[in-house]
């Protein structure tokens, strides 16, 4: 199947810079946005380790050759039941796998040559059913939101690579999903509630204190899902599944805190389709800063949408695929594969990206012998 290409005006790309490493805040200038792509497709020769966490508690490790967009197998490990988040921290060199069913987690170091995984240290949550786990940038801390509890939670990854929980805090009704951006600031989006609570994240303890202006209120009828910050720290992606929409939110350095108005809406529905029928499931911003990517379940396909000077998205292009249910998904870090996770086909369909247009190519399917519920790229 060939994907739906449309013309997309890169002449505003230029424009865009991304933050450095973990915790840098300095931009890069626009000629310095070029190049690094160069510098992402060199490392992307030695190739990279994917992990997926599989329903029935296995996390399947595979090699990516990113030229071709190729999976090998290489082997796994056992994770609980339901690994449904992963989440890699370079700071402290391990991989740490959220259960949904239970709350667990589990940590695990990373052989540099194999990709192979080794147990280190197990914590609870202690917010029960876990969604939508995330690393905060130093690379120190693991946040989940626990939809039935309306709560957050903070483990801390220590110098050993084990776990050790903080506390939970309070979020709002179907606490969904968590982002924290680089100025020590975490969102989570609650799902019920139709809100995104914000909190101030102290590094040095862990712990969540809620901001003054704590809970943006959305329009009627939302439920916000999945949360991006972009690496240059101006703005925030908003999933929201029950509108069919990514809504744009300019990050106020100011006041540390989303802006109470979105600055652009747009739409995740394939053309024609009815309101409530593409069920868009997770994003991702490129790590070049460059692109937002979309999974929508119904139709099975991931929309590519090209991010503007402002922050705002414009339509690149719809690409289908193979499986079913579309769900998790991820890109590697040269920007040049993308993978999704068919958890209703038992499968994952991988992509080439073009890195300068965000277009992308034919899928091709990796079958699995579970469900795929999460997804991640490691490069060595």
């Amino acid at each position: 199947m060939t994907p739906l290409r449309q013309a997309a005006a890169l002449g505003f790309l230029a424009a865009l810079g991304c933050v450095g490493g973990p915790g840098s805040r300095e931009a890069l200038n626009p000629g310095d946005a070029a190049r690094s792509d160069g510098g992402a497709a060199a490392q992307a020769v030695a190739g990279a380790f994917v992990y997926v966490g599989m329903a029935g508690g296995e996390i399947a490790l595979f090699h990516l050759d990113a030229a071709t967009a190729v999976l090998g197998r290489r082997g796994g490990a056992a994770a609980g039941r339901a690994p449904s988040s992963l989440v890699r921290s370079s700071e402290r060199g391990t991989l740490v796998a959220v259960d949904g069913t239970t709350g667990q987690a589990t940590s695990f170091s990373i052989d540099e040559k194999s990709g192979a995984l080794r147990p280190l240290g197990r914590a609870a949550t202690g917010g029960g059913a876990a969604a939508g786990a995330t690393l905060d940038d130093s690379g120190r801390y693991v946040l989940a939101a626990h939809p039935a509890a309306g709560r957050v939670s903070v483990l801390a990854i220590t110098q050993a690579g084990g776990l050790k929980a903080i506390d939970t805090f309070p979020a709002g009704g179907g606490a969904r999903a968590v982002a924290v951006h680089p100025a020590q600031v975490a969102f989570v989006s609650n799902f019920r509630a139709g809100s995104v609570s914000q909190y101030a994240f102290n590094l040095g303890t862990g712990m969540l204190t809620a901001r003054p202006d704590a809970v943006l209120e959305l329009p009627a009828g939302s439920g916000p899902a999945q949360l991006a910050c972009h690496p240059n720290g101006r703005w925030v992606y908003l999933l929201d599944q029950k509108l069919d929409s990514v809504a744009v939110f300019r990050f106020d350095q100011d006041l540390k805190a989303l802006s109470p108005i979105s600055s652009q809406v747009v739409s995740t529905r394939p053309e024609g389709a009815a309101r409530g029928r593409s069920h868009p499931a997770d994003l991702a911003v490129s790590p070049s800063g460059r692109f937002v990517y979309v999974t929508n379940r119904a139709p099975n396909e991931v929309a590519a949408f090209a991010i503007d000077a402002a922050g705002t998205l414009g339509l690149v292009g719809r690409a289908p695929g193979a499986g079913g249910a579309f769900g998790a998904l991820a890109v590697d870090p040269s920007g040049r594969v993308l993978i999704v996770a068919n958890e209703g086909g038992k499968s994952l369909s991988v992509y080439s990206l073009d890195p300068t247009t965000g277009i992308l190519g034919e899928a091709h399917v990796v079958a699995l012998a579970a469900a795929p519920l999460s997804v991640v790229v490691v490069r060595p």
